[in-house]
């Protein structure tokens, strides 16, 4: 267990951006998480995030013990988009994990960028994709890269435009998502909007196309939470398809079967780390996204 002393200029500063900022390494939703784990006391008592802390305040946490995984190279075929000396963006093919973990410990994105580069980078995951969810996403290759652009993810300057394939024929052309998120009552692996939800949850959507009941639809996420859009489309009653954990179970068009989630991170704008400017990067609807909306 550790133990840090509030000191002067961070009173009436949140405990998760105070730890933030003198734990560089980490983000602000890493502390996030270790209060929802209740690793996190303020004077003995558990606190929530948004607890304004006072001169003198003792905080004890306990970081996150992290299981190393030996990454070794492997010959998995790579889509990539972009590449320098300081960032990868990779089109990540639905059914592949991006890190190794329990359960997937190779076979991964890691495991393949590994083999790509034949040792010369070491890659820095700054965001994630859901197994099943198909698209960009990207990768440092070096700490001040992946530094630079986890602040961006944190202060929310990332913009990502996601395309989901949902059940149900949505009348609105364009509309937002305003409802909190948090743990489902039912199962701590998902995520609902529910009474106990505390963390607002914002998702912006335009109608692209429609046909036999479905609708292809670009979403735009303002805030960034876990499972954000596929619990947000299950609560407005449009499940994305072949979403099973969400409502959209699997269905059958065309005498095709979907049996994933039908979601693809389509387009990120962000800050080069190195230049300073604005870039932004596109990875196409995948074939099987593709064909249902392809009349």
């Amino acid at each position: 267990m550790q133990e840090k002393i509030t000191y002067r200029g961070f009173e009436k500063k949140r405990v998760d951006f105070y730890l933030a900022s003198v734990y560089k390494d980490y983000s602000r939703s890493y502390f996030q998480k270790l209060i929802d784990k209740q690793r996190i006391l303020v004077n003995g008592r558990f606190v929530l995030a948004s607890y304004k802390l006072k001169r003198s305040d003792i905080i004890y946490f306990e970081f996150e013990k992290e299981e190393k995984f030996q990454i070794s190279p492997e010959k998995i075929k790579l889509d990539i988009i972009y590449e320098d000396d300081d960032i990868i963006l990779v089109n990540k093919q639905a059914g592949i994990v991006v890190h190794p973990s329990y359960g997937h410990p190779s076979g991964t994105l890691l495991n393949a960028l590994m083999a790509y580069s034949k040792g010369k980078y070491n890659f820095y995951l700054v965001h994630r994709l859901d197994k099943d969810t198909s698209g960009l996403i990207i990768f440092a290759k070096n700490v001040k890269s992946k530094i630079n652009i986890s602040k961006q993810f944190q202060n929310k300057t990332v913009k990502k435009i996601y395309l989901a394939a949902v059940k149900g024929t949505i009348a609105e052309n364009k509309g937002m998502i305003e409802a909190p998120l948090g743990r489902s009552l039912h199962n701590r692996k998902l995520m609902s909007v529910n009474p106990l939800a505390k963390k607002m949850a914002i998702s912006e959507f335009k109608v692209l196309a429609r046909r036999d009941g479905y609708t292809l639809v670009e979403v735009r996420i303002i805030t960034g939470r876990t499972h954000q859009i596929r619990s947000h489309m299950k609560y407005i009653n449009h499940s994305v398809v072949g979403d099973q954990q969400y409502g959209g179970s699997e269905v059958c068009i065309d005498g095709k079967k979907y049996n994933r989630q039908m979601l693809h991170a389509y387009c990120v704008i962000f800050i080069h780390p190195k230049t300073s400017k604005t870039v932004e990067f596109i990875a196409e609807l995948p074939n099987d996204m593709n064909v249902i909306f392809k009349k």
